[in-house]
């Protein structure tokens, strides 16, 4: 069995390493996984390891931050009606909320609004200003969106009606007139980080806010939901939005916030769980998002901004039954995608999947195009169509720009958007068959010969007698993990010691591999089909992270199994001996002076015969009529490739003799025992020819 993945091995700069190692006292091991994530510069590891709150930037650096303060210190002396425009998402949610209690806290007339997914859309529209300046707004803050909305900011212009934007996301060559414009991806904008989340944005507004009325030591606790909001959005966690997370995850399983604390309750997280990106991502922003994916999203912020225990933990509970229906809705979509794919679409001669269904809801194709990317590691396309238009989404794999290849058919779009691995999109449906043939065409041409195999990148090579509680711990300083901070990833070597299936369903692998008398545990969820493969005694490499384990008090170390790399060379070798047994087959065993017949190893004895026909009996019992080669050669005790010769010898003899019948392909034997049938070995020719 080949690996799933292809491995990438990052290089070692070994004269950086021993700098880092020496100057930082600094083990070798955490000096490479710095030097392989550029983080070399003595203010850079200090702030990577150390992160603090006195590591956050000046808020005042931030093009228009002081004009933005400025306007809404006015609006909460005057005692006028503010409403913050959010977005739907999970980024939006946190945005809106945070900036809404600390306004609150300090005095302001506040209020929110979130457009309708499903009857508004994204961003800023006219009919929500028209409606926001007949509600008495003075002034509205646009968190997670705006960036784009000049022509509702001159709307609101028109209206009396001041704007301060607040947004994260590109700028376009102009940008709106409002009040204040703060996006730290604007180019005159010389803010040290442009990778916030938009609620890192609003958080900074707070910041600056907070310096301006003295009151900064209020504003830390709003990290916890600024932290959510981070992770929901996939930003890189570097720099800032590393301090928010760090901090923010040691504080969030008690937190002070009643909404946070019944939405982790009914994510299934037990009280002392850790908080991780992961949870976070998996967990918990799911069940924020469904209310925005299925229709509305201000339960997700009243969830965040109530007081009350009671209310919170009703409205945590309806979030929840929302997450299951998303997820129902999400699985039925998946089936039928995939059936769609598997009847219609032929995997071998496509690249990018396109698929189709009036059936969809376009809320959650987003996420199912992702599970059909993950399934067939091919860029995809899923599209809802309603009244004649298909509005749909794009995922993409590491390596090829879905964005540009739409760029390659955009006539056929009524509008598209995106970048390299997500994207956007609406067309008329009867453009669909010629936006599949079109895209498959640019892949055919642009997309490398690799890109369509997945590949997994490690840290470096380890080993076994270097893993160590330790090391581990001094690793577990580069948390938390997420997009732009994996978890490191090594290499190992050794020879199998032990192997098997674990699990209520048997679909888990536990193995265990020892180097020179070093020992090392590894655990593959979900990795119950490599069993087969893998021979005890025979060398093994493992690509994975490595982890403590806790069991009745003792710690040990442990590799949470990625990918396995059984050893190729056996394998090559039974494929080598299989391919001359079949000369000697062919030539119907005659000569002695033949192959392998030469070799009195292999020649079977009676007692092998006897153990074979056994041990495929034993085999049929447990319903197992379908084995590897290799796994077989554990069975009866064959170390060296070339006895695959003796078990082949012994199925042609078995066969001949009508004891079975047997199949090879891919180097797994299938057969079938045809019991009741006494026979003795000399009947057959080929025995004699050999014996």
């Amino acid at each position: 069995m080949e690996p799933k993945y292809i491995w990438n091995l990052k290089q070692k700069n070994e004269k950086l390493v021993d700098e880092l190692s020496e100057k930082y006292k600094l083990s070798t091991i955490m000096a490479t996984i710095l030097a392989n994530r550029n983080i070399v510069v003595e203010k850079d590891i200090v702030r990577f390891l150390n992160a603090d709150k006195d590591k956050f930037y000046d808020p005042y650096l931030m093009k228009d931050m002081d004009k933005a303060v400025e306007r809404i210190i006015t609006a909460i002396d005057k005692n006028e009606k503010i409403t913050i425009y959010g977005d739907y998402d999970v980024d939006g949610i946190t945005s809106t909320s945070v900036l809404y209690m600390y306004l609150k806290e300090n005095g302001a007339e506040v209020d929110y609004y979130i457009p309708n997914r499903l009857e508004e859309g994204y961003g800023v529209n006219d009919d929500a200003v028209k409606s926001i300046h007949q509600g008495g707004t003075k002034l509205i803050i646009t968190v997670d969106t705006g960036i784009t909305a000049i022509l509702q900011v001159d709307l609101a212009n028109s209206l009396g009606l001041d704007m301060v934007i607040t947004d994260h996301h590109e700028c376009q060559e102009s940008i709106p007139d409002a009040v204040a414009v703060i996006d730290p991806k604007r180019e005159d904008c010389g803010y040290p980080f442009d990778m916030l989340a938009g609620v890192g944005v609003a958080f900074k507004v707070i910041h600056a806010l907070s310096i301006k009325l003295g009151n900064i030591d209020s504003i830390w606790k709003y990290l916890d939901i600024v932290a959510v909001g981070t992770v929901a959005d996939i930003v890189p966690l570097k720099d800032e939005n590393r301090i928010i997370t760090k901090l923010a995850f040691k504080t969030m399983k008690d937190t002070w916030n009643v909404g946070l604390k019944a939405l982790i309750k009914v994510s299934g997280n037990k009280k002392d769980d850790k908080i991780t990106a992961g949870i976070i991502g998996f967990r918990i922003a799911p069940r924020l998002n469904a209310a925005g994916r299925l229709g509305d999203a201000k339960r997700g912020i009243e969830l965040f901004i109530t007081e009350d225990k009671n209310k919170a933990d009703d409205i945590a509970e309806k979030l929840n039954e929302e997450n299951i229906l998303r997820q129902q809705l999400e699985q039925e979509i998946f089936d039928e995608a995939v059936h769609i794919i598997e009847e219609n679409i032929d995997m071998d001669n496509t690249k990018i999947i396109v698929a189709a269904s009036s059936n969809w809801h376009h809320g959650v194709i987003g996420i199912v195009a992702s599970r059909i990317t993950e399934k067939y590691y091919r860029p995809s396309i899923l599209l809802s169509i309603e009244d004649g238009v298909a509005t749909g989404s794009a995922r993409s794999v590491d390596g090829f720009s879905i964005f540009e290849a739409l760029c390659s058919t955009k006539e056929l779009f009524m509008k598209f958007g995106g970048h390299e691995m997500a994207a956007g999109m609406s067309l008329k449906e009867e453009n669909i068959d010629r936006l599949r043939e079109i895209l498959n065409e640019y892949a055919e041409n642009t997309m490398e010969s690799d890109t369509l195999i997945p590949k997994l990148t490690a840290d470096m090579e380890i080993d076994i007698k270097d893993i160590s509680i330790p090391l581990i711990e001094e690793i577990i300083k580069l948390e938390p993990y997420g997009v732009g901070n994996p978890e490191p990833k090594f290499i190992c070597k050794g020879k199998v010691n032990d192997v098997r299936k674990i699990g209520k369903e048997s679909n888990h692998l536990k193995m265990r591999v020892d180097y020179n008398k070093n020992y090392l545990d590894g655990i593959g969820f979900g990795m119950a089909q490599y069993y087969d493969y893998i021979n005890v005694t025979h060398d093994i490499s493992l690509l994975g992270t490595l982890n403590i384990n806790e069991w009745n008090g003792t710690k040990k170390p442990q590799i949470m199994l990625k990918d396995i790399n059984p050893n190729n060379e056996f394998v090559e070798s039974l494929k080598r001996y299989y391919d001359e047994f079949n000369n000697i087959k062919n030539a119907n065993f005659d000569g002695k002076t033949k192959g392998y017949l030469q070799d009195e190893q292999v020649i079977p004895t009676r007692k092998e015969f006897e153990t074979i026909y056994r041990t495929l009996l034993n085999l049929e019992k447990q319903m197992k009529e379908t084995i590897i080669f290799t796994k077989l050669m554990q069975l009866l005790g064959f170390e060296q490739p070339n006895k695959i010769l003796t078990l082949l010898t012994c199925l042609e003899v078995f066969s001949e003799l009508r004891l079975l019948e047997y199949r090879v392909e891919n180097m797994n034997l299938s057969f079938k025992l045809n019991k009741g049938i006494r026979v003795k070995l000399d009947e057959s020719s080929i025995y004699n020819k050999i014996i």
